[in-house]
């Protein structure tokens, strides 16, 4: 047997990751936690996250918690770190506002229905955005119109009716519960083929 002593084992190379300045990420308005994902993002980069979660949760004060605001988080060389809040993210907005959990399942489902109305008033709350100052209000409801098309939202020119409406989220609640049933029994028959 031939000996060993004479040759020299060689180590793997520790690679160290350089993280870059700028984080992205979404954060639920007043729920900042150092839980993942956000505790571990900011600590790779040597932010004190307890005191980021309390700056963030402070700044968000006036937001209805749990809404997902899109957050940009520039850290500098001495750790220390600036903080862009957008507001919520046009989805997020346009379903709370037509009251449906969930976009649309097939293609030509309707899901919810808003007024031009509705449409105007989110615009003004996202003309507020960094990126969208200065941009015509018109262009922005456009945007938001094609983003009602994509998530099944019906637009209207008209105010709602509430009575209508009511019906038509009662039907819809219907709906919903009908595709999740079907979805928990093709998700319970794929458990069952896969045992």
């Amino acid at each position: 047997m031939a000996s060993r002593a004479g040759s020299k084992v060689k180590k793997k190379e520790v690679v160290k990751v350089i993280h870059g300045a700028l984080l992205k990420t979404n954060i639920r308005a007043q729920m900042a936690t150092a839980a993942p994902p956000l505790g571990p993002q900011l600590g790779q980069r040597g932010v004190n996250v307890a005191n980021f979660c309390k700056e963030f949760n402070k700044e968000t004060g006036h937001i209805k918690p749990g809404a997902v605001l899109p957050t940009r988080i520039n850290v500098k060389p001495d750790r220390s770190y600036e903080l862009e809040i957008c507001t919520p993210a046009s989805s997020w907005l346009l379903k709370r506002a037509a009251g449906v959990r969930r976009g649309k399942q097939e293609p030509d489902e309707i899901v919810g229905r808003l007024s031009v109305k509705h449409i105007y008033e989110i615009a003004k709350i996202k003309s507020r955005d960094k990126c969208l100052q200065g941009v015509p209000l018109k262009f922005v409801c456009e945007q938001l119109i094609k983003s009602c098309r994509t998530i099944g939202i019906e637009v209207v020119r008209e105010d709602l009716d509430p009575v209508a409406l009511g019906e038509f989220l009662s039907e819809r609640r219907e709906t919903v519960a009908k595709q999740l049933q079907e979805l928990a029994d093709k998700k319970a028959a794929k458990m069952l083929r896969t045992t």
